[in-house]
């Protein structure tokens, strides 16, 4: 299974992993800013969407 994770603003895939990791970890990866629309990412808030391939 892999896990995409998207900007909820702009949609953009931020990051794509074969293996879950926290999402501290996802977001501090991109300065903790959508690298397409700049939109700030938090911790606190998220949503997970699940799609089995």
């Amino acid at each position: 299974m892999s896990v995409d994770v998207t900007c909820g603003k702009c949609g953009e895939k931020i990051a794509s992993m074969k293996m879950l990791k926290s999402i501290r970890d996802t977001v501090n990866s991109s300065g903790g800013k959508c690298p397409s629309c700049g939109q700030k990412l938090s911790t606190s808030e998220f949503s997970l969407d699940v799609q089995e391939n």
